[in-house]
């Protein structure tokens, strides 16, 4: 029983782990505040997906950077 519940979760992690990755730059790309926040939101196992589905349903309307921040 243990194997199968292992092999989802790495199999997880390789969804996961590019998507933050697609995320980060992605902000990063937008001059959102806190683009390492998507990163860490997304590698978390559980909860990724949910922040993956927060981040692409709202990534217009998300808080930008300051002008005078950078």
């Amino acid at each position: 029983m243990t194997e199968p519940v292992a092999f989802l979760l790495v199999g997880v992690l390789f969804v996961q782990l590019p998507l933050a990755l697609v995320m980060y730059l992605d902000a990063k790309r937008l001059n959102l505040k806190n683009p390492q926040k998507y990163w860490f939101g997304v590698t978390v196992p559980a909860a990724g997906f949910v922040v993956i589905l927060y981040y692409f349903s709202a990534r217009k309307d998300l808080p930008k950077k300051d002008p005078e921040d950078a």
